[in-house]
């Protein structure tokens, strides 16, 4: 794709050379392998560009420190859906008004997902998608987004989320708090430089009550050149994983390769508890890219043979067509709006 930036970041702040480690549920069982699959191609994959906007003030933090956190056990679903991800902006770019966001949320409730997926802490998304997804039963991903302005413009984040845990005074919901979404790929900051960061804020995430697990997501490529890096620092492996940017895969062969891409995670970070996809979908509209065509029909192929083949441990993107971003190669940035296609 064409987001890379050639500037490097400065480096992080010294980190702690090691945090707590996380502790899974004692009935979180490791999901079975999914079934053999053709050996996948590697893919490069698109990022969201999550759009950098208004980030919320911090709110003032009390001096008691906020309830551990109750993680739901074991995290995803055994069924065809677990997540769905979310950003709270206008098609314009600007900042969704909290009744807008409640709506939303409220729909992808009755859709039948257990989780959403948000990116970062900006447009009041701390308040505004967490109280409406307490109101709905819907547990969160929260993030710590690394853009273009490095670790170092990331870093007041993981203080804005330990603010609001104070504020409600417990984490409860909170399924995971991931650090980053393809920052390595995207050239935000290096491998060595994440996994640093990765370790700074799960030492301040765990002094500060939570105890669900902290990890990051990229393409599998960039895990498979960095795993003896980034693998140790994460709780949980986790990518993003594109069927569409594999010019070899058509929509109805999404699930399947999904489904082997997520082993393929498995064997690049082993022994972790549970492996995730945590950005994962179709376009409606745009450019074939090979075998990959855009387009309704395809979307909803793509998404039943996803939900199918990895739905429980998925999180789709996204909920609605991203208008505020720029189309991208083969013109499909803005058309990954799947919403339509649950409940």
């Amino acid at each position: 794709m064409t987001h890379h930036i050639t500037n490097a970041p400065e480096s992080p702040t010294t980190s702690p050379s090691s945090a707590p480690t996380y502790q899974a549920p004692i009935n979180e069982h490791k999901p079975a392998p999914p079934s053999p699959a053709p050996p996948a191609k590697a893919a490069k994959l698109a990022s969201p560009s999550q759009k950098p906007a208004q980030e919320a003030a911090p709110s003032r933090q009390p001096a008691s420190k906020p309830a551990a956190s109750h993680i739901p056990s074991p995290i995803g679903t055994s069924g065809s859906q677990w997540c769905m991800t979310y950003s709270p902006y206008t098609s314009s770019g600007g900042c969704k008004p909290s009744s807008d966001v409640a709506s939303d949320v409220a729909s992808i409730a009755t859709k039948g997902f257990s989780s959403i997926r948000i990116y970062s802490t900006d447009c009041n998304g701390l308040s505004s998608v967490a109280t409406a997804a307490s109101s709905h039963n819907l547990n969160l991903v929260l993030g710590v987004y690394i853009s273009g302005s490095g670790i170092s413009g990331a870093r007041p984040q993981i203080q804005e989320i330990i603010s609001w845990a104070n504020t409600n005074g417990h984490w409860n919901g909170v399924e995971m708090i991931v650090v980053g979404n393809e920052a390595v790929f995207n050239n935000f900051c290096t491998a060595e430089g994440l996994a640093a960061f990765v370790i700074e804020a799960k030492s301040a995430f765990r002094t500060a009550g939570f105890t669900g697990p902290v990890t990051t997501t990229e393409t599998i490529e960039v895990l498979s050149e960095h795993k003896s890096t980034l693998c140790p620092v994460c709780d949980v492996a986790a990518a993003n994983i594109h069927p569409f940017f594999n010019g070899d895969v058509a929509a109805e062969q999404a699930g399947e390769f999904v489904a082997a891409q997520l082993e393929r995670l498995e064997q690049t970070c082993p022994g972790k508890e549970a492996y995730y996809n945590l950005e994962t979908g179709w376009p409606s509209k745009g450019s074939p890219n090979g075998a990959a065509v855009p387009g309704s029909w395809e979307q909803k192929a793509a998404i039943e043979g996803i939900k199918g083949a990895a739905g429980g441990k998925s999180a789709f993107f996204s909920f609605v067509d991203d208008l505020w971003k720029e189309e991208g190669e083969w013109g499909v940035e803005r058309s990954f709006g799947c919403g339509q296609l649950f409940g």
